[in-house]
């Protein structure tokens, strides 16, 4: 095991030195690197500067125009400030011409460079270039290695020839000689070997792809170096760089083996003394194990005693002191040793079990044991049953033995004794309210409880070992109680409503469960079987069905069995593709039988009516009550042909309309009336529920409309009338909400043509379907309620113009006609209502007249006078408008508080050609006189028309005669023009 150490910790010390040398020497070459980078640097910027020196030379060469006569000074001055630089020439056409310094470079002039061997490929790249280009290194003509920089040089011709025609031409080359040695000195290059630096200065040679050597420190090259480019014009060289003595540090890196193999074999050695203690560990523990395995022996065998016995065991004193406790592990109660030990029984259990214990604990210090004793203890899980066994320990000689001891065993008798009460339970629940019989495996009865010969008359030795098919009323087919056996087979029970049989044959409905009992392999050995008498339940539910489908004045179907029997007859017509049909009956005046017999009169006409709509209809057709007067008629599978089933559904409702207009004898009282009847067809799922009810609804009304007493068939253009009226109500709301209606004004004049006033007319310029025509949203407006904010916003515009006008010299002498409507007028608050607008507008009252028509006269016309009385009271006048057109009592007519009659346009229309017309203007106007009334006719149009009015006494006159309905700012301007003329 030390050996394995050892390798394993050499190994790993060998790893941790060569990582270490890595790092080492990757730190020595990124040093090295940047000494060559900086030097490698100092080298491009030193050759660099020293080129420069050739732009130079092309400036002034182009400044002279190609002659630069003073080339020699000013070339010789430019030496002092390129070191490096050895010589300057001038080689017009290539061919060196000048030279700076002569002396030493003679051997220079006349050489052609674009034609040498050696020299002209980097001249020709030049000249092709345009740019300064670098040769070498080389050998120069005058001796030594060097490099030529060479510079193009282009002179833009003063004359064009034909060979140039345009564009510079080429003048020669500038060049200049930089001799190596002397130009790297100033990089510091050679000084890299102070540092312990080798390097190598090199290019390769484009001709031969060759290594060229520029510089070198010592006589060999450096190897595994570091490279860093020294980028030059047309190339590139390479400075490359290594320590002196190589990147490795054997002294270094012998030390740092030595310390990894000296620290190996420490923990070597370590391990080998570790092992020694370990194995020494071991024995020890494998002695105590030994002996540890005998000792749990014997406990084991102790505990399993123990645990065998399944009952709490106490060592208690004569007192109930407890000494010792133990809780087998299988009684799950919340009981914790330690809070017993030192306490005595009195102190920890109530009083009743206290007292068991001190008994036993007596019993048994006089004979030894007690046995039989029981314990109700509460706890967490519930009150716990214990039965209790005590013995006496026999004690040893020693200073205790006058101090009796005990062993009390408390077992645990809960499920006993609940299973015990349980037992109890059930025998009281077997002779409960429900009838029970418990038959064997062969359904034979063995018991049934007392409620079961209540139920059914029969005893227990009635029915003891025979069947409980004795029960069976004859109802049920064979597969009924076989299809319920196979229940309790299959789910180990079933429950249901059956129809049984009492002793004395009477048959009753019973609610009836069975379930199986089974051993404990699942075999069954038992049917438990109930009955309960559900005779009441039964009454009830129908009661409550009644109730809930029947209507209970005529027993009729209601509402919603209607709608689920008319459900069940569109599914029928869908399977078969016949019709059916829906009628709606409605019995005409029967508010008026109410009225005058009273409502129980008008019950029992409801429920001969009903009984007359049954006997006119098949048993499969249902006649309901929707409530009221109201009646419906469901008529099914009529025939597949629609004009067959519009024919019998016609007959029918012929036949139950002559049954309804038969005499009715009301007890003392005989009684007449008729129905309207609306009638729709269907066929299938194509119209819903609703629809079809609107639908004969719609005809009913129509049939009303034809005169009452008649039938009608539902007509899609009667759904038309209705579309179009609640769009017509939809539109009146929205123009209450966007001010869309407006007041017209038409003048009245008296007998001279002067005007006395204006009727107020509304108007409503409909922003799509035009000027819609008073008649036609005024009714909608009456029979939807709307005319009342409608008529109450026409009379706060009248009185707001009214008052208008009375600021005006003008016209403040005119009256304003304001139509009310009789909904109107009936509202409580009318009265109020009128005068809070006069109020809140300014208007006089006096110049304030309300029109209304003759249809207030017919209901409550105390009231109506009531109210005009006390609008008559504040000023407020009133006209009767229409009059003649309507039902007038002379009577209430002289009791009214009016002011003026106004007859209407139908009769002044026609005077001049109906006689009966003109009698008619003649008696409104002389009636009207003789009860003191003004009269105004309206509807004049001609002349001839005002002209026979004016004969019989007219008072005032109304019509396009005069003008026609007008807007406010129009009628201003008539009354200019009037008053102008």
């Amino acid at each position: 095991m030390a050996g394995i150490v050892f390798v394993i910790t050499a190994c790993a010390a060998c790893l941790l030195v060569w990582n270490m040398e890595q790092r080492r020497v990757q730190s020595e070459r990124a040093r090295v690197d940047s000494i060559v980078a900086d030097r490698a640097h100092a080298i491009q910027s030193t050759i660099e500067r020293a080129l420069s020196s050739a732009y130079a030379l092309s400036a002034m060469v182009h400044q002279a125009g190609g002659e630069f006569s003073n080339f020699e000074g000013v070339a010789s001055e430019m030496l002092s400030l390129y070191p490096g630089v050895t010589m300057f020439a001038l080689s017009p056409d290539g061919i060196v011409r000048q030279v700076v310094p002569l002396a030493g470079n003679e051997a220079t002039l006349g050489f052609n460079q674009l034609t040498d061997p050696k020299q002209s490929k980097e001249a020709k790249l030049a000249v092709q270039t345009g740019k300064l280009t670098l040769a070498g290194p080389l050998n120069l003509v005058q001796g030594g290695l060097g490099v030529v920089g060479r510079l193009p040089v282009y002179l833009q011709d003063s004359q064009q020839t034909r060979v140039h025609p345009s564009g510079p031409r080429f003048w020669g080359i500038v060049s200049v000689v930089i001799r190596l040695p002397e130009a790297l000195a100033g990089s510091g290059v050679a000084q890299l070997t102070e540092h312990g630096i080798a390097y190598e200065l090199w290019r390769i040679r484009p001709d031969s792809q060759l290594r060229q050597r520029i510089a070198m420190s010592g006589t060999q090259a450096p190897a595994d170096t570091v490279d860093r480019d020294v980028l030059v014009p047309n190339g590139k060289w390479v400075l490359s760089a290594a320590p002196i003595q190589g990147w490795g540090d054997p002294a270094g890196l012998a030390f740092k083996v030595a310390l990894g193999v000296l620290f190996s074999a420490l923990l070597g050695w370590a391990a080998h003394l570790l092992m020694q203690l370990k194995r020494q560990e071991q024995n020890l523990e494998t002695q105590v194990a030994e002996r540890t395995c005998e000792i749990s022996a014997t406990q084991n065998k102790l505990q399993a005693t123990l645990d065998a016995i399944p009952d709490l065991m106490f060592e208690l004193g004569l007192d109930g002191t407890v000494y010792d406790c133990r809780m087998p592990p299988a009684l799950l109660l919340d009981i914790r040793p330690g809070q017993y030990l030192g306490r005595k029984a009195e102190d920890l259990l109530p009083t009743e079990a206290a007292l068991t214990v001190a008994m036993a604990l007596s019993e048994a210090q006089q004979i030894g044991r007690s046995e039989g004793g029981q314990l109700e203890l509460p706890f967490a899980q519930g009150l716990q049953w214990f039965e209790i066994s005590v013995a006496r320990k026999t004690t040893l000689d020693g200073p205790d033995q006058d101090a009796p001891r005990f062993i009390l065993l408390a077992r645990n008798i809960t499920q006993r004794v609940q299973a015990d009460l349980d037992l109890r339970i059930a025998a009281t629940a077997f002779n409960a309210q429900d009838g029970m019989a418990v038959t064997d495996a062969q359904r034979r009865i063995l018991r049934c409880n007392s409620a079961f010969t209540q139920i059914t008359g029969y005893t227990e030795a009635d029915v003891q070992g025979q069947s409980l098919n004795i029960l069976n009323s004859g109802r049920h087919p064979r597969e009924f109680y076989q299809a319920m056996w196979d229940s309790v087979d299959a789910t180990g029970t079933w429950r249901g409503e059956v129809w049984n049989r009492r002793k004395n044959g009477e048959i009753y409905p019973d609610s009836r469960s069975t379930t199986v009992v089974k051993d404990a392999h699942g075999q069954v050995t038992h049917y438990v079987n109930t009955f309960n008498d559900i005779t009441q339940r039964k009454a009830a539910e129908e009661e409550i069905n009644q109730l809930a489908f029947y209507d209970p004045l005529t027993h009729l179907p209601n509402r919603r069995l209607l709608v689920d029997r008319l459900r069940q007859g569109l599914a029928l017509g869908a399977r078969s593709h016949h019709f059916g049909a829906l009628q709606f009956i409605d019995l005409d005046n029967f508010k008026a039988l109410n009225d005058s017999l009273g409502h129980d009169m008008g019950d029992l006409l409801l429920q001969q009516v009903a009984t007359r709509l049954a006997a006119c209809v098949r048993a499969t057709d249902t006649v309901a009550r929707l409530g009221g007067d109201e009646f419906v008629v469901l008529l099914t599978q009529l025939s597949a042909n629609r004009e067959e089933a519009a024919a019998h559904a016609e007959a029918v409702g012929e036949k139950m309309r002559h049954a309804i207009t038969q005499p009715y004898l009301l007890e003392t009282h005989e009684h007449q009336l008729s129905a309207s009847l609306g009638i729709t067809l269907y066929q299938g799922m194509d119209a819903s529920i609703d629809e079809l009810l609107k639908q004969a609804d719609l005809a009913m009304y129509q049939a009303k409309a034809a005169g009452r007493n008649t039938l009608r068939f539902y007509d899609p253009q009667m759904q038309a009338v209705v579309n179009t009226r609640v769009a017509l109500e939809a539109d009146i709301r929205r123009a209450l909400l966007l001010q869309q209606f407006q007041l017209y004004y038409q003048v009245q004049v008296d007998a001279k043509g002067q005007p006395l006033g204006a009727e107020a007319l509304l108007r409503w310029p409909h922003p799509l379907r035009g000027m819609v025509p008073p008649n036609e949203f005024i009714p909608v407006a009456e029979d939807t309620g709307l005319i009342l904010p409608l008529g109450l916003w026409v009379l706060q515009q009248a009185c707001t113009q009214l008052h208008a006008w009375s600021l005006q010299a003008a016209t403040q002498h005119l009256t304003l006609a304001v139509n009310v409507s009789a909904r109107q007028f009936r509202q409580p608050d009318f009265v109020a209502s009128v005068l809070q607008v006069l109020g809140s507008t300014g208007a006089a009252a006096h110049l304030l007249k309300l029109e209304l028509t003759e249809s207030l006269l017919v209901n409550d016309v105390k009231e109506t006078i009531a109210k005009m009385r006390v609008l008559k009271a504040s000023g407020v006048g009133f006209s009767l408008d229409d009059f003649g057109t309507g039902y007038s009592s002379l009577s209430y007519l002289k009791r009214l508080p009016l002011e003026q009659l106004k007859i209407d346009q139908s009769f002044v229309r026609d005077l001049l050609t109906d006689p009966n017309d003109a009698a008619i203007a003649r008696t409104v106007i002389a009636l009207g006189h003789s009860l003191g009334l003004a009269v105004i006719a309206e509807g004049v149009e001609t002349e001839a028309q005002r002209s026979f009015l004016a004969t019989q006494g007219c008072d005032a006159y109304q019509g396009y005669l005069f003008s026609r309905p007008v807007p406010a700012q129009a009628f201003g301007e008539w009354l200019h023009r009037y008053v102008e003329a």
